[in-house]
């Protein structure tokens, strides 16, 4: 490679700027590689309620429903349409605007507005307006408790990462003490102290571990994969999070019934709100059904003008003297009369438009008698659909009532799961201190150590997977109380 070395002691000021300006963006690259930034539970949720596809898909379909709100609505204002027709007649045809015959070819136009407006129609148009707000309302609750599973997934596979986390440093450690106790072995061995076979079971405890290591990798490994796939980000290899320090659950928490938990949010739970929703919904449903055998009354207007090409105009040319008679004479003298005189012009297009407006106004009664039962069915699926709604409403209150019992159990078993697990761990660490005091003193030997060993890391784990049980299940309950999921 030819490397350059400036002299910047020989160059000048503006030569020195410009080599400055160069260095600049060459360094961005480097700069942008060496800060990585760790990921918040925060930052993960947001992310995946922003990239969600599912959710996004939720989002559109109940755009659905507030057309179909704006529909209803809009439904109870006039209707108004305009028309405009031309028609051409060849041979003996009726002329439509003066509804003669004539044996000539004819271009005629029509134009006309016309609207209507419904007066009653059994209360339809005000239910169906008050369903698809209540349709609308439920879809909005929909993408709600689509979010919280969102949240609550991420929140899980979070604190999993960082259990995963745990076990690694836990399994790190348990290689660094092996590596260690083989160095004393090696020297007892060497001193005659003890056995060779020793050192073998030392050394076969360091793969075992280390293959310990490897699970516990390869598990934060998939554990990282799924959170990034929550989030819909493509896997990177610089993805990491945030490590908090957590406090530690309490060894001892009081007893509560789940149902006082369930009570106290079972009405601010979105998926119970959008089944509340959908049942007032499905009762306006009964009520449009009913209207339909209402009769119905509707306002009708029109206004109308037309234009034919064969219709004339007489135009007035004056009076001209023409004989009506005579007096008897001797001598007979003739009686004259002034008559008008006309003559047939072209009927200007804006003329006849202008001329020949008509308006008219019609009232449209409509009286359902015999409808081969559709009314009826109609009633009838309503009510099975309100029936449905009604279903679901219990189904989803049932469904919630589990989730929390299950929820609240799993929490107080966590917390006397981690409470035993301390205990365990610190009579475990005792007895393990214990052991390789005897074991470097030569009192016991390598299997006595190694199983020590193994019940000490077994404990340190049972406390970690105890803890981020306990804290995600409180969490959890935390978040059908109302409050946001934070560590």
């Amino acid at each position: 490679d030819i490397i350059i070395e400036p002299d910047l002691r020989t160059m000048n000021k503006s030569s020195l700027k410009i080599f400055l300006l160069l260095l600049i963006p060459l360094s961005f690259p480097f700069t942008a590689r060496s800060q990585t930034s760790t990921w918040t539970l925060q930052r993960c949720i947001n992310e995946a309620l922003s990239r969600n596809i599912q959710l996004n898909i939720t989002r559109r379909s109940n755009d659905i429903y507030q057309v179909n709100l704006d529909l209803a609505r809009n439904a109870q204002y006039p209707s108004l349409n305009g028309n405009a027709n031309q028609g051409f007649s060849f041979g003996r045809s009726l002329n439509p605007v003066t509804y003669q015959y004539v044996n000539q070819s004819i271009l005629t136009n029509t134009f006309s507005l016309t609207g209507s407006l419904v007066l009653f129609e059994g209360e339809q148009l005000i239910n169906t307006i008050r369903q698809n707000k209540e349709l609308y309302n439920a879809g909005k609750m929909d993408i709600e408790t689509y979010k919280n599973t969102i949240i609550v997934s991420v929140a899980n596979s979070y604190l999993q990462l960082l259990l995963d986390n745990e076990l690694v440093k836990i399994a790190d450690s348990t290689i660094a003490t092996d590596k260690q106790q083989i160095d004393i072995t090696k020297v007892k061995v060497t001193a005659g102290a003890v056995p060779e076979l020793n050192l073998y079971q030392v050394q076969s405890q360091l793969a075992t571990d280390q293959l310990a290591l490897t699970n516990n990798l390869n598990q934060q490994a998939l554990d990282k994969l799924t959170l990034e796939q929550l989030m819909d980000k493509p896997d990177s290899a610089g993805f990491d999070i945030d490590k908090p320090v957590l406090p530690e659950p309490p060894t001892h928490i009081d007893s509560i019934p789940s149902s006082l938990i369930y009570n106290q949010s079972v009405e601010s739970q979105p998926q119970v709100k959008s089944t509340e929703l959908k049942l007032a919904g499905a009762n306006y449903g009964i009520d449009i059904a009913k209207g339909t055998a209402y009769p119905r009354l509707l306002l009708n207007g029109s206004i109308s003008t037309n234009y034919s090409s064969n219709r004339t105009q007489p135009q007035f040319l004056g009076t001209t003297p023409e004989q009506v008679g005579y007096i008897q004479g001797p001598p007979v003298t003739p009686v004259y009369s002034e008559v008008p005189q006309y003559e047939n012009k072209t009927y200007l297009f804006p003329n006849q438009i202008g001329e020949n407006i008509g308006e008219g106004l019609t009232f449209s009664l409509v009286v359902p008698i015999f409808n081969n039962y559709i009314i009826r069915a109609n009633a009838q699926q309503a009510t099975i659909n309100r029936d449905v709604a009604q279903l679901n409403d219990a189904y989803t209150r049932q469904q919630y009532r589990t989730t929390i019992e299950q929820t609240y159990t799993s929490y107080f078993d966590a917390s006397k799961q981690y409470a035993s697990a301390i205990e365990a761990l610190r009579t475990e660490t005792e007895a393990y201190n214990t052991m390789k005091v005897k074991y470097k003193s030569g009192s016991s030997t390598a299997s006595d150590l190694i199983l020590e060993q193994n019940k000490y890391v077994a404990a340190e784990s049972q406390v970690a997977q105890a803890k981020y049980s306990y804290i995600f299940r409180q969490k959890v309950l935390d978040f059908y109380q109302g409050k946001p999921i934070t560590l």
